[in-house]
């Protein structure tokens, strides 16, 4: 795969500037005393390979770099070598810093944008990712969706001292950012820099994720679809688009006649025998359509006179049946009605048989016929409820013939006056000799057929946006399914090589850590690829520097050993000396770094630290030595002065030497 080495770092402005030594592969040290500019050295590399620096993210209130800031017309130039390809990348500070300009070797010049704005974009990322042999993938947390960058990858390729080394993996630009920190993206930026049929693998899953939203967007399209088109009365999934174009020919042909017919009505001379004819057929109509509309009009008003009576009749016997129910309440508290009550006093009187209250005799069955108990009263309350459904459902029928009625009378009203119309028109032919009644007649006709046409064609159109929409759905399905049997099959390869390559890294871990920390006796990585150290037991602080520098150098070794790992064999470096580790054991895991490059050449190192804080066996890799009085950025200015004082002093001294010459002679 493909590998990454930087050549050379430059930093311009108006007041500043630094350029570093012609870096070679291999292992380049970069020694400096604290405040001489190492982390500065860092940040420029992170800068120009398109990274987030803070203390170059001048809106931030604190931790800004104080000369970069103040400085203009400032830019970072790094000269990079990826697969021994020589490239420029070239950013500039306050101006267009979203932008990493690009020459090759061959001359040619490009620029990308760092940050993506839109899907479209071709970012730097992307670009630096294409060259190393790393595919662009998308990867899904969530809800969150996002294309794998650059500087994801470079969060295990920079070792920088701001992180916790507890971490492992250096800090996203959002500290506890949810997303980037999370496990899953974690795992996700370790497999795609061991294995190259990661990235593979991971862009095939964003490909099935991007198709399977696809999928839900057409269905969720097609069913909104489907909805609006029956609220307007069609079913397009049911039409037969060969049905519909056969309609449409019908008609095209009807109206090929209807217009060739027309046209021969213009030329045609009508005699008078022919308007005669016409007059009295249209005068036949009308005598038709005046007869069939008085007897509209009578039955309308008949069918009203039923409708009043009916619901007068309806009133009273809701009247009778109000009636009853207050007799049948008043009975009920009161018992009014009962042939033994006094009709006066209302009390109970103890009748004789055959007798009435006042004594006189009677017969009792005939008596009784005036009086009636509650269930009584009920039954003939019933009756009258039921005679006003029937009432009601009369009532419906007739107001469904009155409106039946009124929409014949208006239908033969519009009739009665285009046959009148016609008449008028006819009456002009008469005059004229023409034919211009029969001529509107067959426009009229033709006006009804393009009716029916545009209908159909609506139709047609409604069905055909069906189908695409369909198509879509389809598509998707079978790319969905096509994708889910290429990624099965897939699996089964990625995860054999994944066991291989982290049972792999975790043996080259264990051994450089064992070297590096006597105090360390199992080592491993858990199923998230974090470092398990003596079981798990809590060590100090300072133990963690080894875990976090070693993961690293194991990365390394793996890329050198394996042509075919994609981590870029580059490792930045930045100042490993913290958590107050001792001379001792730093020197012990600085020393790990020729083990692990060890007759390798196709590799590169840059590494910052202070002055001597390495092993002897490391001074030969010294590329530059920073100093208080030699630090990193150099003012343009006192250099300038600097040279003006040299070649003023030169000039004294040849005039010196002119008078002592002139003196001699």
């Amino acid at each position: 795969m493909g590998s990454l080495a930087i050549r050379r770092v430059t930093y311009w402005g108006d007041k500043y500037h630094y350029s570093s030594p012609e870096f070679d592969m291999g292992l380049q040290i970069i020694q400096a005393s604290n405040g001489a500019g190492k982390t500065t050295f860092s940040a420029f590399i992170c800068y120009g390979l398109g990274m987030y620096v803070r203390q170059f993210d001048f809106k931030e209130k604190a931790e800004i770099h104080k000369e970069v800031s103040s400085d203009t017309n400032n830019y970072i130039l790094i000269d990079i070598l990826i697969d021994s390809k020589l490239y420029q990348l070239t950013r500039y500070f306050q101006t267009q810093q979203n932008t990493v300009f690009i020459k090759g070797e061959d001359g040619t010049e490009d620029s990308f944008p760092i940050y993506r704005t839109n899907k479209e974009d071709v970012t730097f990322s992307d670009w630096i990712l294409s060259k190393l042999g790393i595919e662009v993938c998308e990867i899904y947390q969530g809800t969150k969706k996002f294309k794998i960058n650059f500087s994801d990858l470079f969060r295990l390729i920079h070792y920088d001292q701001e992180t916790s080394v507890s971490k492992i993996y250096k800090e996203h630009r959002n500290d506890n950012n949810f997303v980037s920190d999370s496990t899953t993206v974690r795992k996700v930026i370790f497999e795609l820099l061991i294995g190259h049929q990661f990235s593979e693998y991971y862009a095939m899953m964003g490909e099935l994720n991007r198709i399977e939203r696809e999928k839900d967007t057409h269905k969720a399209t097609l069913d909104s679809y489907l909805d609006m088109t029956s609220k307007m009365g069609y079913q397009v999934n049911k039409m037969n688009p060969e049905e519909l174009t056969n309609q449409i020919r019908e008609y095209n042909h009807q109206l090929e006649k209807l217009n060739f017919y027309r046209e021969s009505l213009k030329e045609k001379r009508y005699d008078s025998s022919q308007l005669n004819n016409h007059v009295r057929q249209l005068r036949n109509e009308l005598v038709h359509a005046e007869t069939r509309y008085s007897e509209l009009k009578l039955n309308k008003r008949n069918t009203s006179l039923e409708l009043s009576d009916l619901l007068q009749l309806k009133e009273d016997i809701i009247l009778e049946a109000t009636q009853i129910k207050k007799i049948i309440l008043a009975h009920q508290e009161l018992n009014l009605f009962s042939p033994n009550t006094c009709p006066c006093c209302l009390r109970d009187i103890q009748r004789q048989e055959n007798h009435c209250i006042c004594g006189s005799p009677i017969d009792e069955t005939q008596y009784e016929k005036f009086f009636y108990d509650s269930e009584e009263y009920l039954d003939i309350l019933k009756s009258k409820q039921k005679s006003v459904e029937t009432i009601e459902a009369a009532i419906g029928s007739c107001k469904e013939e009155l409106s039946y009625f009124e929409d014949e009378l208006a239908r033969f009203d519009l009739q009665k006056e285009k046959i009148m119309t016609q008449l008028r028109q006819v009456e002009k032919d008469l005059q004229l000799n023409a034919s211009d009644s029969e001529l509107n007649a067959v426009n009229e006709k033709i006006l009804e057929v393009k009716e029916s046409i545009q209908s159909i064609e609506q139709k047609k159109t409604l069905y055909e946006k069906y189908e695409e929409l369909d198509n879509n759905l389809q598509d998707a399905k079978e790319q969905l399914s096509e994708l889910k049997q290429k990624l099965a099959k897939m699996e089964i390869g990625v995860n054999i090589l994944l066991k291989k390559q982290v049972a792999e890294f975790s043996e080259i871990y264990r051994e450089l850590l064992i070297e590096a920390d006597k105090d360390v006796i199992t080592a491993y990585i858990d199923e998230d690829y974090m470092p398990v150290i003596n079981g798990g037991v809590y060590r100090q602080a300072s133990s963690n520097v080894a875990k976090r520098f070693i993961y690293f150098l194991s990365l390394l070794k793996m890329a050198i050993t394996n042509d075919e790992m994609p981590f870029p064999r580059f490792l930045l470096i930045d100042t490993p000396e913290n958590l107050g580790i001792d001379r001792d054991n730093l020197n012990k895991c600085l020393s790990q770094i020729l083990k692990v490059v060890e007759g390798a050449t196709d590799f590169q190192i840059i590494l910052t630290t202070g002055l001597g804080k390495f092993p002897s066996e490391l001074e030969e890799y010294v590329a530059e030595t920073l100093t208080s009085d030699k630090k990193l950025l150099k003012e343009r200015i006192a250099e300038q002065k600097t040279e003006v004082t040299k070649q003023d002093g030169t000039e004294d001294e040849e005039e010196e030497e002119g008078t002592e010459k002139e003196d001699r002679d």
